[in-house]
């Protein structure tokens, strides 16, 4: 009689370790982040529309012996309890093209938006650069070849 109850206790205590934890959206988020985005940082402060919250800048990489960098700016909201959603991800696609890889980048923000200035190497061989990106809103931004 006192296997009938030991058994099924021991199934039970089974599937109860062998079942996933409850379910965790940061985790589970983290989680899925692809293996090339090696870089994430808060780039600065921003308020627009009654929202505020924070630029992060996430660099991903791709490449073998010639390592290619992507660079994305991420718009963070902050809500009234102090939970963090997404508002926008923009590509800086001009960056994309050039096929350089991304050394640093030191970044600003003001009233005006998020400035950064980026260093790059050429994974060609070719001379290294420095890049301007001033980001006005989720659709405006300028980039190019560093002016100082």
């Amino acid at each position: 009689m006192l296997v009938k109850q030991i058994i099924p206790a021991f199934v039970a205590a089974g599937i109860a370790l062998a079942s996933p934890a409850l379910a965790d959206g940061i985790a589970d988020g983290v989680g899925t982040l692809p293996g090339a985005v090696e870089d994430v940082r808060i780039a600065g402060t921003w308020q627009a529309d009654g929202k505020s919250g924070v630029y992060r800048m996430l660099i991903a990489r791709t490449g073998g012996e010639a390592v290619t960098a992507r660079l994305f700016v991420q718009w963070i909201a902050y809500g009234e309890a102090g939970e963090a959603t997404l508002e926008n991800t923009n590509e800086i696609v001009e960056f994309a093209t050039l096929g350089l890889d991304i050394i640093d980048y030191v970044s600003e923000s003001d009233a005006e938006g998020l400035s950064a200035y980026v260093e790059t190497i050429d994974p060609q061989g070719g001379a290294n650069e420095q890049y301007e990106l001033f980001v006005f809103a989720p659709d405006d931004y300028r980039f190019g070849p560093a002016t100082n």
